[in-house]
């Protein structure tokens, strides 16, 4: 059941929801269901939307735009002492339908793994921690979906990211060898 009215910018786009992950297998009810809870945020160009170590409590979806998510490349505790440096890691349209941020849904006051900024003018549906847990709490059956939808999501990106790391301990096998 819907708690409430859904933004009619989201109902509009009902049919590019459909694409992203995170809604897979979900009905067009389960779908609204969810975005009955979300909210249309839009950012100008170059504006961060989450900033890594800061304590998130939302999700978002890119639905049109630009984003860029990047890593620091200094571990937390040497920052005072050497300048930040940060490393483009992705960069994503609407095209990908992407989502991030969906780790603070998994626990309370986690805090977030990377930046993400806007490259262009952009648009996101986001989702609060709060309202996500009553999702969850009222329908059980759609949260397990959308648990499970973002599980694989993770999946996926851990998989990629051991690839990455492979590689570059073989680069550093390599350098230091002297080959």
């Amino acid at each position: 059941m819907i708690s409430q009215k859904i933004d009619p910018f989201l109902l509009k786009n009902l049919q590019y929801f459909k694409q992203v992950r995170l809604f897979y297998d979900l009905n067009n009810e389960q779908i609204k269901t969810v975005l009955s809870e979300m909210k249309v945020e839009r950012f100008p160009p170059d504006t961060y939307i989450m900033k890594e170590g800061s304590v998130g409590d939302k999700m978002f979806i890119l639905i049109k735009g630009a984003v860029e998510i990047s890593k620091s490349l200094i571990l937390p505790e040497w920052l005072p002492v050497l300048n930040k440096q940060e490393k483009s890691l992705l960069h994503f349209s609407e095209k990908d339908f992407p989502f991030f941020g969906e780790m603070v849904m998994l626990r309370d006051n986690l805090i977030r793994s990377a930046s993400i900024i806007t490259r262009t003018e952009s648009i996101l549906a986001s989702i609060g921690k709060k309202e996500f847990d009553s999702i969850v709490e009222r329908d059980h059956t759609l949260g397990m979906k959308l648990f499970k939808n973002m599980a694989g999501e993770l999946a996926d990106r851990l998989r990629k990211t051991n690839k990455d790391i492979l590689k570059l301990t073989t680069a550093l096998s390599i350098a230091l060898e002297g080959k």
